[in-house]
């Protein structure tokens, strides 16, 4: 069997090495054909590149929507007495989505910016993973004032809980998250609400920790008969796991 050579476009350099020593090209000649071999191989490598970076958006798109399907709905935790709205806080969208955006590669940057009007808290988060990066926005008001006009904060603190309530909004915008539920709506609690509770009971360590979870579970889904009911009967099977695991 013979051996094929494996060989290579020369370099620019190497061109001109190589006419520089022929007597039947002239010098003017071997620059022509040197410069055209070395815009030649920059545009090859700037093809490759455009080429990879192309491929890495399309991975990045790709991983945020796998992202995007895995979180879902998301059961909240906080609810506003005067309103009857509830929704999910950044602490509980952190410790709940982190661990799924981090398994597909990304990170996540938040920083304050120069707001784009007077007494707001601008927050950048910059959503990077395999060399792209995208930039999302959230402008806040700060408040003092609590629910029907009650103290609720110093100035300091004012601005502490806008940047906290900017970087959820964030997330929620970031991965498309559906959270959160009027009084209306907690009439027809959906099953993805009420399967997020299910899951919370069932993965319980011990009974002061089920407890816990049933109680906040009950009052995220107050009034809602079928949802206390399912709710119910997840504690006590989890209940029944525990003592039986003694």
């Amino acid at each position: 069997m013979t051996e094929t050579a494996i060989t290579r476009a020369p370099t620019g350099m190497e061109l001109l090495a190589e006419l520089s020593h022929r007597t039947d090209c002239p010098p003017e000649v071997a620059m022509a054909v040197a410069k055209a071999a070395v815009d030649l191989q920059i545009q090859m490598e700037e093809f490759q590149w455009k080429r990879e970076e192309r491929q890495a958006k399309i991975d990045f798109d790709q991983a945020l929507n796998e992202c995007q399907s895995k979180i879902g709905r998301i059961a909240p935790n906080q609810q506003r007495n005067d309103t009857h709205s509830w929704w999910a806080d950044y602490a509980e969208l952190d410790r709940t989505i982190r661990p799924i955006y981090t398994a597909a590669g990304f990170s996540i940057a938040f920083s304050e910016v120069q707001s784009l009007a007077v007494g707001k808290v601008r927050i950048r988060a910059e959503l990077s993973r395999g060399g792209i990066s995208k930039e999302y926005f959230s402008e806040i008001t700060p408040s003092t004032q609590g629910p029907k006009g009650g103290a609720m904060a110093t100035a300091t603190d004012a601005d502490a809980i806008a940047q906290s309530r900017a970087k959820r909004y964030l997330m929620l915008s970031i991965f498309n998250i559906a959270v959160g539920i009027d009084k209306i709506e907690k009439e027809g609690i959906s099953d993805e609400i009420i399967a997020s509770w299910e899951e919370k009971l069932a993965a319980a360590k011990d009974k002061a920790e089920l407890n816990k979870i049933t109680f906040e579970a009950i009052e995220a889904v107050k009034g809602n008969i079928n949802a206390v009911t399912k709710i119910g009967a997840a504690k006590n099977k989890r209940l029944t796991e525990l003592e039986a695991a003694k």
